[in-house]
This record gives C-alpha cells, structure tokens and sequence, in this order.
C-alpha cells in the first residue's frame, strides 16, 4: 500500500536523519566473537546476499517499466494518480498474493511507481538511487520533496533503514499526517502473512524464550507493541463489523 497526503504549504526543507531505532529483541543480541574461518564465510555471505539483492532489485525495476510503458503507455498521470481507473491494471492487481501473480500488491506497486516517478521527476539524483531506496522514499509523494529527499539520500549515502528514519523525520517535520491509501486485497495479505508467521506454537514458544532473557524494560516495551497491535486490530474488526451491519 502506498499512503498519500497534500503536498506541504511551506517549501520542503531537508530533515535531518535521526538513528535508527532497534527493537527489543535486536538490542538483547550479543553475539560472540566470530574465528578467523566465521569471518571469512560471514564477508562471503555479505558479498553474496548483496549480489542477490542486486539482481532482484534489477528484475523488479525492469518490471516496473514494462509496466509503466505497456499498460500505462508512460502516462505518468495516469499511472501516478489514476493507475485503479486502468481495467488492465485493476485485473492485475486483483490477481496480486495468488498463484497467477505471486508477488504482493505493495510490490507491484512500487515497481510501477518507482518507474512512473523517474520519468516524472526528472531528476539526476532520483535516477541513481537504487531501487530499494527509491520506493522508500515514495510515502513523501510531493515532488519537490522528493527531488530533495533523493538529493539528501545520495548525497549523505544513507542506506535503506537510514532512508526509512529519515522519511519519518521528514513527514514530522512538514507537520503532514500520512494518510493511508486503503487496499483491502493488500491488506488481508499482510494480515493473512502476519497471522501465518506468528500464530504457531513454535513462534509463540521462541518468542516466549526470547522474551524471558530481557530486561525489565525492553520486556515492557515489547509487551506495550503487542498491546498497541491488539488494540488497533479490534478497533478496526469492531468499525467493520459496525458498518456491516451484523
């Protein structure tokens, strides 16, 4: 799902990136001291993943320009504003999460929008950020926000978890309240992946272990985000069902 907002009054201006913040659980990690021989398979296995990601991210932009060229005929207003008003991209987003099409709704998605954007932006800066970058930045959607933030990213090299803390720190500071552009089909499939990875028993007893070796603190941190969790998902169950009638 990609949010939208009203572009800022005031001229955007560049926040400054804030640290990432880890969870609970990464900040208990303690990892041992790694051999010489862990090291040397630990600098293969990094070298490797990037490779992988390389290539993926490249499948994904091509993707996204045939898209953006055969369904959307480089209509950048049209793929941008109105891509649901598009019967062709209306019938392969309904087919999205299925066996036909076996990549998510937010993933078309930003392969569509990162495409359509390159061409809209027009911007130098834009262009030679990497995929996985780019659609980071998309939750800002005004224009010049985003040549100024792809200007910020690449001069300042932020990596992806970077990007993200500096997207929330933008939209912050521009006092703009990101409101969600709503895709039921999206959203039962984050739901339905979200129930699947962590409704088992073994999920509950990993976690449950993990849990047991944090500190007071970080144990009422976790507890606080499982609490806020249930707290918006009842809400959200109980409005639906209000609306329906039952």
């Amino acid at each position: 799902m990609v949010t939208s907002r009203k572009p800022p009054a005031n001229s955007p201006k560049t926040a400054t990136p804030v640290a990432r913040t880890t969870s609970a659980l990464e900040r208990d990690a303690s990892p041992r001291a790694l051999s010489a021989q862990e090291r040397a398979v630990l600098t293969e296995a990094i070298s490797r993943a990037k490779t992988v990601q390389e290539a993926i991210d490249s499948q994904w932009v091509e993707f996204g320009q045939w898209l953006f060229t055969s369904v959307f005929g480089e209509d950048t207003r049209s793929a941008i504003e109105h891509r649901d008003d598009n019967p062709l991209w209306s019938a392969l987003f309904a087919l999205a999460d299925s066996a036909k099409v076996r990549v998510r709704h937010e993933e078309l998605e930003r392969a569509l929008l990162t495409a359509a954007y390159d061409k809209r932006l027009n911007s130098d800066a834009w262009r030679a950020l990497d995929y996985g970058r780019k659609w980071r930045l998309l939750r800002l959607e005004d224009e010049k926000l985003l040549r100024k933030a792809a200007t910020h990213v690449l001069s300042a090299n932020l990596d992806t978890r970077a990007v993200d803390a500096y997207v929330r720190n933008l939209l912050a500071e521009e006092g703009e309240t990101p409101v969600v552009r709503v895709s039921v089909p999206a959203l039962v499939g984050l739901l339905d992946r979200l129930s699947e990875r962590t409704s088992s028993k073994g999920f509950g007893r990993l976690l449950e272990a993990a849990a047991k070796k944090l500190t007071d603190d970080k144990r009422d941190a976790l507890l606080a985000s499982l609490e806020s969790a249930r707290n918006a998902l009842d809400g959200l169950y109980a409005r639906i069902k209000k609306s329906s009638g039952d």
